[in-house]
């Protein structure tokens, strides 16, 4: 008998899920982050005026209202809000180099993560 055999029809979609079976639960805002949600690795780095910091790891947990970038565990750094930062693009760094700046509440930070996608990011959880 070949791989490619005739199978049985499974019949209509509706029988193979039922609206039961499908949930959805985001986090409220500021909170962690719903069921099946992952976090977005990316690093962060603070711009002062004596220049750039270290490049910390961390990662950004999206949720209703906050796009939260967190440090990752044995990373010594405060997590930093970012849904209402203003952005531009960091001068000089292009292709997969990409970097965004970003002035939140917190302070200036660069963070690895192209613009369209920090901003994209931001319409997201401002929905």
């Amino acid at each position: 008998m070949g791989v490619f055999r005739k199978q049985k029809k499974q019949g209509q979609a509706s029988d193979w899920i039922s609206p039961g079976q499908v949930t959805y639960q985001p986090a409220g805002p500021g909170g962690p982050p719903g069921a099946g949600s992952r976090p977005v690795p990316v690093r962060l780095r603070a711009l002062g005026d004596d220049g750039p910091g270290q490049w910390l790891r961390g990662a950004l947990r999206l949720a209703p209202g906050s796009l939260l970038w967190e440090p990752d565990e044995g990373v010594s750094a405060d997590p930093v809000e970012l849904a209402t930062a203003w952005a531009a693009p960091a001068p000089g760094r292009r292709g997969p180099d990409m970097a965004t700046h970003v002035e939140a509440p917190a302070g200036r930070f660069e963070l690895e993560l192209d613009p369209d996608l920090f901003q994209m990011s931001q319409e997201l959880v401002a929905e």
